[in-house]
């Protein structure tokens, strides 16, 4: 009787002894490295470590960019330690704006902010140009113009220029919306957001990602909750708060920029696009991103900022080679970068000469 009794305990300890085999084997297969997984882009999955791509992460006490380190001055930006105040015979360019300028995936010198540095110095024999990157992760114009007003005494600039991506007035994630957070708020969600938690606990990195994002990817599918791009597009509807925000941050900036006397700021699209840069014949995502950057283009215009995109230079410069950083990354890559520093140097260039 007893032997019988534990028939079912057996039973269910073998079953359990097997899922978690399957499990575990699985997330070998998928993550051999068992690292923390960072995140999902394009629908695929960004890994800390990977067998075909550099680092891209933090590994004990460094980070990395796509196997470029990232070392911070003692203000915790990208940027060399610049002297304060500021040398006689220096111009001195103050650079605000989010990943695209702080640079994901590239090295220092590849920054766009490098790049017209060289070509400004290599042009000028009797000033020495820094120009400095005040660019952070995952911020938006309001904190740009936050961080202006922290370290406009320090730096002394003597051009501010805004480096502008498409989420940029979206203070939130790319993908958040109301109805995205309701649901995850939801039982289900928070089902759901749990189970995520003790996979990761439990090593399952990858299948802990996967579950998360499949149940988000699935409540897209059914019209529950809004993708990315009309997430993004009601912050550019003009009435909405995000888009208000935007240009009063524009404004402020350019009050700063007359308050100190110096030229007309430069607001500078930093034009993405999806692998490759066939402008010409734009496809559906890039026709959306056009629109976005045209809209900013002309709300920083209005604001009295000298304000430009890169529409005609990337076909001219670029054709249709890749300008991501890799398959996994869409940053924009050190040819792109290229591109952006020449603009930016000729802006700074007629800019420094309306002043004199």
């Amino acid at each position: 009787m007893i032997r019988t009794a534990l028939l079912p305990a057996c039973a269910a300890s073998v079953s359990a002894a097997l899922i978690l085999g399957i499990l575990y084997g699985a997330e070998f297969l998928l993550n051999p490295h068992g690292e923390l997984v960072d995140s999902w882009r394009g629908g695929r999955m960004v890994h800390r470590w990977s067998d075909a791509l550099p680092v891209h992460g933090r590994v004990g006490d460094d980070l990395y960019t796509w196997g470029h380190v990232v070392k911070n001055n003692r203000y915790g930006f990208r940027e060399r330690e610049f002297e304060s105040p500021k040398p006689p015979g220096v111009l001195r360019v103050m650079v605000l704006g989010d990943s695209l300028t702080w640079g994901t995936g590239l090295a220092v010198e590849e920054r766009y902010t490098a790049v017209a540095e060289d070509l400004l110095n290599r042009a000028s024999s009797d000033s020495a140009f820094e120009v400095l990157n005040f660019g952070l992760e995952g911020i938006s114009t309001a904190d740009q113009r936050d961080i202006l007003e922290e370290y406009r005494d320090l730096v002394e600039p003597d051009l501010i220029v805004v480096g502008f991506c498409f989420n940029d007035p979206k203070p939130r994630s790319l993908t958040y919306s109301f109805e995205r957070e309701t649901l995850r708020q939801s039982m289900t969600g928070r089902v759901v957001e749990r189970t995520r938690e003790l996979g990761r606990r439990a090593g399952l990195y990858f299948l802990a990602e996967l579950q998360r994002h499949g149940f988000y990817a699935a409540a897209e599918a059914a019209g529950l909750i809004p993708g990315w791009q009309t997430a993004l597009r009601r912050s550019y509807a003009p009435s909405s708060d995000n888009w208000l925000t935007f240009v009063r941050a524009l404004r402020d900036i350019k009050a700063t920029s007359d308050t100190l006397g110096l030229p007309a700021p430069v607001f500078a699209v930093l034009n993405q696009g999806r692998r490759s840069s066939d402008y010409l014949a734009p496809d559906g995502y890039l026709v959306q991103y056009l629109a976005w950057y045209r809209q900013a283009e002309a709300a920083a215009r209005d604001a009295g900022f000298a304000a430009y995109n890169h529409e005609r230079e990337i076909p001219r410069r670029i054709r249709n080679e890749p300008m991501d950083v890799n398959a996994l990354d869409e940053h924009p890559a050190a040819n792109l970068n290229r591109v952006f520093g020449e603009k930016l140097h000729l802006e700074v260039v007629e800019a420094f000469g309306t002043r004199r």
